[in-house]
């Protein structure tokens, strides 16, 4: 039998973890402008500018954690940030006459974020022991008893 557990398959996920930073926001940072300009099309097609609006702070929300939360150089106060746009899109996808259920759909991208949330927060954690902000207890040789 052939033994595979030490090999990774090439995944593009993996491709994807490999990337630089600036790579990885780039990339976050075009797929957003992509569905903005989706958006801002079909605005101009019949949706509300209210649906529009809600999206985008939906979306701008969730690509947050990757921009803001990954990055150690800001202050805690900043992983709030994607839940204050995700309720911020939640008010107006309420708001929007046109939109079928924006309960629901604010819920999936709020759960959607915390996911992603998480994810970055688990990872960045587990990269570097200087994102960690719990303390540590030091115990020094002479007070271990034997």
């Amino acid at each position: 039998m052939n033994d595979v557990s030490g090999k990774q398959a090439p995944t593009s996920f993996a491709r994807l973890t490999r990337l630089e930073e600036a790579t990885r926001d780039s990339i976050a940072i075009g797929i957003w402008l992509v569905v903005y300009i989706g958006l801002l099309f079909l605005t101009a097609h019949g949706q509300s500018k209210l649906m529009t609006a809600g999206l985008m702070f939906q979306l701008a929300g969730g690509y947050s954690t990757f921009l803001l939360c990954a990055k150690t150089k800001y202050v805690p106060f900043v992983h709030a940030v994607p839940y204050v746009l995700a309720l911020t899109g939640m008010v107006f996808l309420c708001l929007a006459p046109d939109f079928p259920s924006p309960f629901m759909a604010s819920l999936a991208f709020l759960i959607l974020t915390v996911f992603m949330h998480g994810s970055i927060i688990y990872s960045a954690r587990k990269a570097s022991p200087a994102f960690d902000t719990e303390p540590t207890l030091e115990v020094e040789p002479s007070q271990v008893a034997a």
